[in-house]
């Protein structure tokens, strides 16, 4: 009775360890780079209960991101290429009124840079060249 209880284990066993979709193995294997580099969507929670979500290739931030207040509203949205900040970037105030816009040129604040008040009122205009240094 052990005999057959171990025989009937065993090959339960085996067949568990066969993948559903075998294709789904030999197509990774054919191609290690497309799915080291397929993309990954990611929620990181913040430490003030907030959180920030958007997709990573190979552990990178790529394409367009959005964090958000503890709240549920949209504290942030940025845009990434290869890990850094590209293009346009606009953060908000908790109440939804836009804090500041901005551009990204490689991960460098680049060109003009617009804040504002609690309720919508220009406070400045910063202008950054190339380097991210400030020129006015």
């Amino acid at each position: 009775m052990n005999r057959l209880v171990f025989i009937l284990l065993f090959f339960t066993l085996i067949a568990c360890d066969r993948p559903a979709d075998p294709s789904s193995v030999v197509d990774s294997v054919k191609d290690p780079v497309a799915a080291a580099s397929a993309p990954v969507h990611r929620i990181v929670h913040l430490p003030d209960s907030g959180r920030m979500e958007g997709d990573e290739i190979n552990g990178k931030r790529e394409g367009p991101w959005a964090s958000y207040f503890k709240s549920g509203g949209v504290w942030s949205r940025s845009t990434f290429v290869n890990g850094l900040e590209e293009g346009p970037t606009e953060v908000f105030h908790e109440n939804g009124m836009t804090y500041y816009t901005g551009y990204y040129l490689h991960g460098t604040p680049f060109a003009e840079w617009t804040f504002f008040d609690l309720h919508g009122k220009e406070l400045k205009r910063v202008m950054y060249d190339s380097m991210g240094v400030v020129v006015r």
